[in-house]
């Protein structure tokens, strides 16, 4: 399997285990223990650049989203950003049991993870995948672009 491409049954596996380990770590029964907006990383091993998606405790309840580049200012200079893609309140966690949650957590997970893998797309010159952020265009990443096109960063 090459770094690009990653079994989706494998990645379920591996996501529905970090589910379980972090409700096998974390009560969610005790919810003032965990409101300490924590976030746990979910790093998509073997995926491209290996992005990460996070699971974070708020004050509201569970959130789902992913890392990314930013790209802001007059002279655009990159700084890490999250993006917040799904939430679920406490009322919502507390009114399901461990299993019901699991499986609401594991699903809200895979759509997260599904949804930032297809911000990628293949350099049409070095064949990388890369994210949105770091392309210069739908088929051509920021160092081809450097490179083929002569656009300075």
């Amino acid at each position: 399997m090459t770094r690009g491409m990653i079994d989706v049954k494998s990645m379920k596996i591996k996501a529905r285990d970090w589910v379980e380990s972090i409700f096998n770590q974390y009560a969610l029964t005790d919810v003032e223990k965990i409101k300490m907006d924590c976030a746990l990383y979910f790093k998509l091993t073997g995926f491209a650049d290996e992005p990460e998606v996070y699971l974070r405790s708020t004050d509201e309840g569970l959130e789902l989203g992913y890392k990314a580049t930013q790209w802001n200012g007059p002279v655009p200079a990159p700084f890490p950003g999250v993006h917040k893609k799904y939430s679920v309140s406490w009322e919502t966690m507390l009114s399901l049991d461990k299993k019901e949650q699991q499986d609401l957590v594991l699903d809200l997970l895979m759509k997260t993870i599904n949804l930032r893998k297809r911000q990628y797309r293949k350099c049409q010159f070095c064949g990388e995948k890369v994210a949105t952020e770091h392309r210069f265009d739908q088929n051509t990443c920021h160092g081809c672009a450097s490179e083929h096109f002569g656009v300075v960063y």
